[in-house]
């Protein structure tokens, strides 16, 4: 399978999943303000490309500061960062619902964790995945899902993704610690 192929499928299953991702009946009790998170993607045990991985995207000092901002704040090496300004200390996780053709069911643990399952079948791709998520101290959460199914055209997808999220600061406009002002905009 070619490269792009490979891209495409990917793109697709991980659009698949963002669309399937926990929807959970409850609200989670975070900090708000600036939170950088990273996440870890696989398909067929292969890694995902991430903005390290895009030739020119960024410079080779771009890349030796976000990197080392990363590991300050517990974000994996090798993950894709982001940037979000959370408005408020509640944070409102949407109603279960079937989207694209994906139903997810939420077992809510307690007020800051819990576990899902998930079954999709869409002209992309079909199969099922389970899932964590884990708040710890307002500010730290954990999301894991695996997911095992097919692409319309039989290939088999095995897709993982870890990602981690921390807060970094009550003021969303100031970057991270290490991080280029200019990396801001990118990253959101």
């Amino acid at each position: 399978m070619r490269f792009s192929a490979i891209l495409r499928t990917s793109l697709a299953v991980t659009a698949v999943l963002a669309a399937a991702s926990p929807t959970l009946a409850q609200s989670i009790s975070v900090k708000p303000g600036l939170w950088a998170s990273a996440s870890v993607n696989t398909l067929n045990g292969k890694p995902l490309p991430t903005i390290f991985d895009i030739k020119g995207a960024l410079t080779p000092q771009q890349k030796s500061s976000l990197s080392a901002a990363m590991a300050r704040a517990g974000l994996p090496t090798g993950g894709n960062p982001h940037l979000d300004c959370q408005q408020s200390s509640e944070f409102a996780l949407p109603k279960p619902q079937s989207v694209d053709d994906c139903t997810t069911t939420v077992k809510p643990g307690d007020a800051t964790s819990g576990s899902f399952t998930m079954s999709c079948k869409s002209a992309t791709a079909s199969g099922t995945g389970t899932g964590t998520y884990q708040v710890t101290d307002k500010s730290s959460a954990t999301i894991k899902v695996a997911f095992k199914g097919s692409t319309a055209q039989g290939m088999p997808i095995a897709y993982e993704s870890t990602s981690v999220h921390k807060w970094i600061g009550s003021d969303c406009a100031t970057p991270p610690p290490g991080i280029d002002p200019s990396l801001m905009d990118l990253m959101r």
